[in-house]
């Protein structure tokens, strides 16, 4: 169950212009969702964040040698999280679950481009994925570079989340075994138990940086993924672009609900609005 819609090259889909690059044209153009050609809910057998749709995405890209590696974020001790080069579908399952502060991708890209490593996937938030896109334009044209972005309302300042979960929530989260943002509510699993506030509560610890962007869905990405719009336990998907629809085809034991596109949008245009808001403060 999906919403399809492509077409030709539209004029508004102008190359020149950095929000709508090359990569994704000869799709339509879908208001505040950006570029698409298809839009569905979706949940795999793997255990992983919201339907583990992003690790079913990189095993299949890697199997079916769509790239050579994946650019993930791995959790170490605590709540800390490093970038690494993931080459081997153990080392992308290692990598499942959510990390709920900014941790640069651009500089483990920019490595592996110096190693002549020229097939590449990024996971990556919509900030991350416009300076990768800036950085695929200018300084690695010749390189092959899969991006699937997420949804993203912010990050947080990793000290000042500790503290605020301890304050707000009792709980120590670098025991936590998964934090999940979904409903306007920061989630966060330690031993089989589930504690959560609002997001509004942890404003003090979030990330200052992030006050000022806008975007939410992951717009210059080639497949887009986040929970919003999708019941527990799916994630929803937005192919952007033909090698995103070529990843996203035929996912193996995935099942697919529709999106509640309605919610998509409301957020999308209340991060726009909060971001102008900070701007003008």
């Amino acid at each position: 169950m999906s919403t399809k819609q492509q077409t030709k090259n539209t004029p508004s889909h102008n190359p020149e212009n950095q929000n709508e690059p090359p990569f994704l044209d000869e799709f339509q153009e879908e208001g505040d969702l950006g570029v698409y050609c298809d839009l569905f809910s979706a949940k795999s057998q793997i255990m992983g964040q919201d339907g583990g749709i992003v690790t079913a995405l990189l095993l299949k890209g890697l199997k079916e040698g769509l790239f050579d590696a994946a650019i993930v974020v791995q959790r170490k001790n605590g709540y800390s999280a490093e970038v690494i080069s993931a080459e081997t579908p153990e080392q992308i399952l290692a990598s499942k679950g959510s990390i709920y502060h900014r941790v640069g991708t651009t500089k483990k890209l920019l490595e592996l481009v110096a190693q002549n490593k020229k097939r590449l996937a990024v996971v990556c938030t919509p900030c991350e994925g416009a300076t990768i896109r800036k950085i695929q334009q200018t300084l690695c044209k010749d390189v092959e570079l899969t991006i699937i972005g997420l949804f993203c309302f912010g990050a947080f300042n990793p000290q000042r989340l500790k503290e605020a979960i301890k304050t707000q929530l009792g709980v120590d989260i670098d025991r936590a075994t998964k934090t999940q943002v979904k409903q306007g509510k920061f989630i966060v699993s330690v031993e089989e138990k589930e504690y959560s506030c609002k997001i509004e509560d942890l404003i003090k610890a979030s990330d200052r940086v992030c006050g000022g962007c806008g975007e939410f869905v992951s717009m210059l990405a080639d497949v887009s993924v986040g929970s919003a719009g999708s019941k527990d336990g799916y994630s929803t998907v937005i192919v952007r672009s033909k090698k995103g629809a070529k990843l996203a085809a035929n996912l193996v034991d995935v099942q697919k609900d529709i999106v509640d596109k309605p919610i998509i949008v409301k957020l999308v245009k209340l991060k726009k609005e909060q971001a102008k808001k900070n701007y003008t403060q």
